[in-house]
C-alpha cells in the first residue's frame, strides 16, 4: 500500500454508569440487597457443587471413558482454522487463550509464510482495505496494550502503523475522505484516529 499515516483526531470521555440521582439511588439500593444476594449465590454454590459430586459418584465406568474421549476431542478441535483471506494470502488462527470475562487471543499464520506473524499473539480483529490487512497485535495478556499492523499483500511486508494503544476493542470504517478512522474503545474514552493511504495523500494533493 505505500505511504500510511495516522494521527490521533480526538478523545472522547464515555459517561460514567449511573451518573446523578438515579446512579445514586441504584447505588443505594445495591448496597442494601448486596447481602440477600451473596446469600442467594452462596447457597445455589453449594448446591451445585452437591449436584455436581453425587452426579460424579453415579457415573460408570463407561460414561467416564466416554467424558474423557469428548474433552480430548475438545482439545484437538484447538488447532489451525481458517481466518480469512485477502487476495493470495490466507490467514489461519489457532485459540491459545481468554482473558477471564473479555475477548480471547490467538496464534495466527498465513499461506504463502509471513515470518513476521510467528511467535506473537493477535486479537480476533481484522480490516481489509485495498490491497492491505489490518491486524491487531497483542504486547500483553495483562493489560490492553496492542499494536496497529499492516499486510501488503503486494510484497508481504507487515508494517507497524500504530503501537501501544491501551484497548482491544477496535471498530475501523472508511471515511468519505478516501481515509480510514480507527475507534478504539478503552472503556473509559474513545481514542480517535484518522489513517490516510498513499492513495488518500495524493488525492488531497
Amino acid at each position: 500500500m505505500g505511504q500510511i499515516s495516522i494521527k490521533e483526531v480526538a478523545t472522547i470521555r464515555k459517561p460514567k454508569e449511573g451518573e446523578g440521582a438515579v446512579g445514586n439511588l441504584l447505588h443505594v439500593l445495591s448496597l442494601l440487597f448486596y447481602p440477600v444476594i451473596l446469600l442467594g449465590g452462596l447457597i445455589l454454590m453449594a448446591f451445585a457443587a452437591c449436584l455436581s459430586f453425587f452426579q460424579s459418584m453415579s457415573r460408570t465406568k463407561e460414561e467416564k471413558e466416554r467424558l474423557k474421549t469428548q474433552l480430548n476431542d475438545g482439545a484437538a478441535v484447538l488447532q489451525w482454522t481458517y481466518w480469512t483471506q485477502i487476495s493470495d494470502i490466507k490467514l489461519s488462527q489457532k485459540l491459545i487463550g481468554e482473558i477471564h470475562f473479555g475477548p480471547a487471543y490467538f496464534a495466527v499464520k498465513s499461506e504463502p509464510t509471513i515470518s513476521e506473524l510467528d511467535n506473537k499473539i493477535f486479537g480476533d480483529w481484522f480490516f481489509h482495505y485495498e490491497n492491505g490487512l489490518f491486524i491487531q497485535q497483542w504486547n500483553s495478556t495483562k493489560s490492553a496494550d496492542t499494536n496497529l499492523l499492516h499486510i501488503d499483500t503486494k510484497d508481504l511486508q507487515v508494517s507497524l502503523v500504530k503501537a501501544s494503544i491501551p484497548s482491544v476493542n477496535w471498530n475501523m470504517l472508511k471515511t468519505e475522505e478516501n481515509a480510514l478512522q480507527l475507534e478504539c474503545d478503552t472503556g473509559k474514552e474513545i481514542l480517535k484516529f484518522v489513517i490516510e493511504t498513499k492513495k488518500a495523500l495524493a488525492n488531497i494533493v
